[in-house]
């Protein structure tokens, strides 16, 4: 059966086409948005051929790419699919650790020294804690930037030290309540700190901070 023109198909007729182009399907999810979750399963099935179809293309296109340019890929997976990971990806990551650790500093010194914790002998160890993952998320930058490889021992050993010392970090902001901006803040910088884990296999910073 042959498929009729793009501009003149309806939903009607792509459930009778046997086996319908890519076009066609992305016509379909573009147009009909409203009616997919509605029909039956063959079109389900299309839908995900099509999506499959498109991962793969993209993922082509990396590597071509990355080839081309003369960088390295590094193949990391997780339980839904294959992700492509290039230095540059890394150097992404590592900035925003950098950039946030050294702005997260700024405003958790501010805010322990309105908490409980100020005054007390607490106060200098939480501020220390922050203090270290700022240091080391910026000895971090300096190294890779030089290194300019995900993979040198340099790297890995001083991304393992940022990580450590998040940790730690992680701990004060679990154990005490701050402000709901500065948990937010530190939400926002733990999801970096946690995707530079997941490059490296390392542990994840997990927990909730404490809301007021």
């Amino acid at each position: 059966m042959a498929e009729p023109e793009l501009q003149e198909i309806s939903l009607a007729q792509v459930l009778t086409l046997p086996h319908p182009s890519l076009a066609m399907t992305v016509r379909l999810i573009t147009d009909f948005p409203s009616v997919c979750p509605a029909v039956d399963t063959q079109l389900q099935w299309r839908v995900n051929e099509v999506i499959m179809t498109l991962r793969c293309i993209r993922y082509m296109f990396v590597v071509a790419g990355t080839m081309l340019a003369g960088g390295p890929v590094i193949h990391a997976q997780d339980a839904n699919r294959d992700v492509v990971a290039t230095v540059s990806d890394v150097g992404t990551i590592v900035d925003r650790v950098e950039k946030k650790a050294g702005e997260f500093k700024g405003a958790f010194d501010n805010a322990v020294s309105h908490s409980t914790l100020d005054g007390t002998p607490l106060e200098a160890t939480a501020k220390r804690r922050a203090d270290d993952v700022h240091e080391a998320a910026k000895k971090l930058g300096d190294v890779f930037h030089d290194k300019k490889d995900k993979n040198h021992p340099a790297v890995r050993d001083q991304a393992d030290k940022t990580i450590a010392a998040a940790s730690e970090l992680n701990r004060v902001m679990l154990d005490h309540r701050f402000t709901d901006k500065l948990q937010r803040d530190w939400d926002l910088l733990r999801s970096d700190l946690n995707a530079l884990a997941k490059v490296y296999d390392l542990s994840p910073l997990g927990g909730q901070t404490q809301g007021r």
